[in-house]
């Protein structure tokens, strides 16, 4: 390659140099223009020296190895136009990799590796790797455990091309942190795609007017919400509108609506012992719970029962919710019937956060009195949907692994059934 670069040919033998011959980057990060950057990056795949890219490299098959040095090659030929270098490089890639024979399957690979080949090191070197979000917006994005060990060995090859000392050991430790924790996760399908869909989501957000009026710190908190199912349950209008009443949230706020049922919006700073305030409520069945931890230290609590309220009760119904921010209060609650095959524990569900899922008979009372025995065992709720239909509730609880919780799933789920 050196010696065709040398003799001025390379654009010639290889169509996709054409735009970006001696092409010099003006960044101050690249040392040499695009096509001899190009020819470094291919040096350096040749010629690996961190133990971790090497060891993943050399037992690759001939086929993988003959694509990733494709890749690597035409990486950052789509430079010099006006679009995104890294999606024409896709366009790019296709004809070179056909004409190589590879197999079909391989065409998406390629130009999922050009698309994404600046993103493994973005992501490594600008955002949290220890939060959950990041690794499974990065997953969505790169797909497969394969893809994601063939982006690697391309970063490593990438930087090392950029020019002398451009990887550091720093930079490398990172790298190696973002590909062990994301190959972790990378088995964990259903929380990618809740990734790629909360990403779509997101973007719908971003492009809604009622958002884009808000202050980018307002706009901020509202991307920082934890919850996928907060972004899924709602519409942009209706994420914007909950959002407004909780930056004005001090203490607490609520407000009470009476539709086919009674309906109760709660937001709150200080501890709610909600709890107390089910056990009070319980002559009205709960039809449905939303708990959703949103920013700030606040919570939102949406609460819909089946049953309206008696006409001229609604003002005791509002001093029962001011009663239920006193954490002091205690209801003596009967004890359901709760069989231990009704509950379950997915430790695994994510890196933070467990879920407790409980399919029973719906019973008065049934879920204050789990609600009390969580708040008892210090269980924080980060997320509940609750639901009833045909009598049967089916309640999920996305709970914060705290206290040695999944050592001690057997007994926590014995004291939940009151064994």
């Amino acid at each position: 390659l050196k010696l065709f670069y040398d003799a001025g040919i390379l654009h010639q033998l290889i169509g996709a140099f054409k735009k970006v011959l001696h092409l010099p980057q003006f960044d101050g990060y690249h040392h040499y223009p695009v096509d001899l950057h190009s020819i470094k990056c291919i040096e350096a795949l040749e010629n690996i020296h961190d133990p971790h890219v090497k060891a993943l490299y050399t037992p690759l098959s001939a086929a993988d190895k003959l694509l990733l040095k494709a890749v690597i090659l035409l990486h950052d030929t789509g430079k010099g136009r006006k679009q995104d270098h890294s999606e024409v490089g896709t366009k790019l890639i296709l004809p070179f990799i056909k004409n190589l024979k590879l197999p079909a399957h391989q065409y998406d690979r390629a130009a999922l590796l050009v698309r994404h080949h600046v993103t493994m090191s973005n992501v490594a070197y600008r955002e949290n790797l220890y939060h959950e979000k990041t690794l499974y917006q990065f997953m969505s994005k790169i797909k497969t455990p394969e893809n994601l060990t063939l982006l690697y060995i391309l970063t490593y090859a990438d930087i090392n091309g950029v020019g002398p000392g451009t990887y550091t050991s720093f930079g490398a430790n990172l790298l190696h942190e973002l590909y062990e924790a994301s190959l972790e996760i990378a088995s964990q399908n259903d929380r990618i795609g809740d990734a790629l869909k909360r990403q779509n989501k997101e973007k719908k957000l971003i492009n809604d007017s009622e958002f884009s009026a808000l202050s980018k710190i307002e706009q901020k908190k509202i991307l920082s919400i934890e919850s996928d199912l907060f972004f899924f349950k709602h519409t942009p209008h209706e994420i914007v509108a909950i959002s407004q009443q909780a930056f004005g949230c001090q203490n607490f706020t609520y407000a009470l609506a009476v539709e086919a049922g009674l309906v109760i919006h709660i937001f709150r700073k200080i501890p709610l012992n909600l709890g107390y305030l089910l056990g009070k409520l319980s002559y009205l069945d709960v039809a449905s719970m939303d708990i959703f931890t949103l920013f700030d230290g606040i919570k939102y609590f949406k609460i819909e029962f089946l049953q309206r309220p008696k006409e001229g009760t609604l003002e005791q119904i509002e001093l029962i919710i001011d009663e239920a921010f006193d954490m002091s209060k205690k209801l003596d609650l009967p004890k359901p019937i709760i069989k231990p095959g009704d509950i379950t524990l997915e430790c695994d569900h994510s890196i933070h956060y467990a879920q407790l899922n409980l399919t029973t008979a719906n019973q008065r009372g049934l879920l204050a009195y789990f609600v009390q025995l969580f708040d008892e065992a210090h269980i924080n709720i980060a997320t509940a949907k609750i639901h009833t239909n045909k009598n049967v509730a089916r309640d999920h609880f996305l709970i914060e692994k705290q206290n040695r919780m999944c050592d001690n799933a057997r007994e926590i789920i014995a004291k939940l059934v009151g064994e």
